[in-house]
């Protein structure tokens, strides 16, 4: 019994790999990790240490390098493979495999671990794909000779079963309807942010002997683990140091630098690692319980045998008004004219103008959300300009963050729903086509307006007007990148992804360079979020360019 459910998960996961190989969203994820792997060994990325007044990087050795691009895969994998692993389930629907997944004897479990094996897959690939990166990049810009099995196998280790474990939690995800959608992964993505970012991380650490046990456990990026590898090398170069934990991301240099020439990896990692691995089996086994495995698409055991109604028959009896023959010599003629046929004038149709497009997109958008996400909208929009108003001069950095993620309930369907809902080619044939674009495209400007408005209000009271350039890139440039991604992929998760990721670095963690919501001051004073107002307004005619020579060669 053992082997042919073994096969049937192989050809499940070799089947949805194929899929997800001609998709240029895997595409556009491994592009991603092969610029993470740039980065890491130009020096822009990685790990350093804050000694005294400086930053001190690992020198680019070999083992240096895996460790770098170890981590840097495992928050890939965190924060960009859940997005590319979600939808694995909802594909076979999609293309119309519901009813044979249905009505075959495979079981439930066995399906769901197939796809499991396909996200594994993924991520093998994902680790293969940034060692080789790693590699190359070494045997140019790295110290020493290029060791290719120190710098992979790192990677290896690291990334492939924490994608078992991020699969798990996608599968289980898609199947529970209450996080299938951009519900679960805002969820997803915050429950990460304080997982890696800082809720198991110790600060201020002397020694790594003085790691607490729960930080281990939760070591899903690796930081632990190349804090205890690094430490003595650092307190080497540096007889100074004596406290102090590893930071990862782009604030090291290689001007001030420590030798790392590798070691013995601690065991508690590879038991933690072999637990994300059972954690993600256990997950996608109890999938099933919540799985529906798509019996709303299998007809059901009556409906099969019922006889083929014919819809003609179904029809009422018109009379004919052109057969004539048909019709008794001396019958009257009480066929209804022609003009008693006609359809209602739409004289007014051009009256409405560009208005009346404007508030469909915008009920469009705005129906079917849940309940309380108009009550938070609600709030986010009036209750910092009450605070405003009241002279409180506090919190508006954090209710600015709130403000600019809670659109994305809206913004997530902007491009995608009309891509999804099969319906471009009857708005190029309209008779406006690209007002219909920048209709959509402003109402989910005027919705983050409307919510973010607050916010910038609180702000301004409280810094003065520099801010409102900050306005400008949160309220044009989300709505830009959804529609653009939208309309590309007719899916919410690009634009999902890639807008949590800037999100996430930028206003969150202060990277100026992705500030489009003029978080930090940095930001305000390159004038950063007015360069992402204008790519996104650019991107916006570009779009509605392209809709219009559709129009004209269509």
């Amino acid at each position: 019994m053992v082997q042919p459910e073994a096969r049937r998960v192989y050809h499940v996961a070799r089947t949805d790999l194929l899929a997800r190989l001609r998709s240029r969203k895997l595409l556009a994820f491994l592009t991603v990790v092969v610029y993470f792997g740039y980065l890491i060994n130009v020096g822009v990325f990685g790990l350093f240490y804050a000694v005294g007044d400086s930053l001190v990087s690992g020198a680019l050795t070999a083992p240096m390098t895996g460790l770098n691009a170890g981590v840097a895969g495992s928050m890939v994998m965190l924060f960009g493979g859940f997005f590319l692993m979600r939808g694995t389930i909802s594909r076979d629907e999609q293309h119309g495999h519901g009813p044979i997944v249905a009505g075959s004897n495979t079981h439930t479990s066995v399906y769901l671990l197939g796809k499991l094996g396909s996200n594994a897959a993924v991520g093998l690939l994902t680790a293969g794909v940034l060692a080789a990166a790693a590699v190359g990049n070494h045997a140019v810009h790295g110290i020493g000779s290029t060791d290719p099995v120190a710098i992979t196998w790192p990677v290896f280790v690291m990334v492939v079963p924490l994608a078992v474990l991020v699969g798990g939690v996608a599968i289980l995800f898609e199947t529970v309807d209450v996080f299938a959608g951009t519900l679960g992964r805002i969820v997803y993505l915050v429950s990460m942010v304080f997982v890696v970012g800082g809720l198991f991380v110790p600060s201020g650490t002397a020694a790594p002997t003085d790691v607490q046990t729960e930080a281990r456990l939760f070591d899903l990026l690796g930081r632990v683990l190349a804090h205890e590898l690094t430490f003595d090398a650092v307190r080497a170069g540096y007889p100074a140091f004596d406290s102090g934990f590893v930071s990862f991301g782009t604030g090291g240099t290689l001007e001030q630098t420590f030798r790392y020439e590798g070691g013995s990896w601690p065991a508690w990692f590879f038991l933690q690692r072999l637990a994300c691995v059972v954690v993600g089996v256990v997950l996608t086994v109890g999938a099933s319980v919540p799985f529906a495995r798509f019996r709303d698409t299998a007809p059901g055991p009556v409906a099969r045998h019922l006889p083929a109604v014919s819809v003609r028959s179904m029809l009422p009896t018109i009379p004919s008004l052109s057969r004539d023959e048909d019709r008794s010599p001396n019958a009257p003629d009480d066929r209804p004219r022609i003009e008693e046929l006609s359809l209602t004038p739409v004289e007014g149709e051009q009256s409405r103008g560009f208005g009346r497009l404007l508030a469909v997109e915008l009920r469009r958008l705005l129906r079917g959300l849940p309940r309380w996400w108009y009550l938070g909208a609600v709030a986010l929009a009036v209750g910092p300009a009450w605070l405003a108003v009241t002279g409180v001069d506090s919190g508006g950095r954090a209710v600015l963050l709130l403000a600019a993620v809670w659109p994305l309930f809206v913004w997530s369907r902007i491009g995608a729903q009309t891509a999804r809902a099969g319906i471009i080619e009857q708005i190029r044939a309209s008779r406006s086509p690209v007002g219909q674009l920048f209709a959509e495209w402003i109402a989910g400007c005027l919705i983050g307006l409307a919510v973010t408005g607050g916010a910038f209000t609180l702000l301004i009271a409280n810094t003065g007007p520099g801010v409102a350039v900050g306005l400008l890139g949160t309220v044009v440039f989300p709505p830009s990148l959804a529609l653009v991604a939208g309309l590309w992929t007719g899916s919410q998760r690009l634009f999902e992804a890639s807008y949590l990721g800037v999100w996430y670095l930028g206003p969150l963690n202060g990277a100026f360079f992705v500030d489009f919501a003029g978080v930090t001051a940095e930001s305000l004073a390159a004038f950063v979020p007015a360069a992402y107002a204008v790519a996104g307004f650019v991107a916006v005619l570009a779009v509605a360019h392209r809709r219009a020579y559709d129009g004209l060669v269509g």
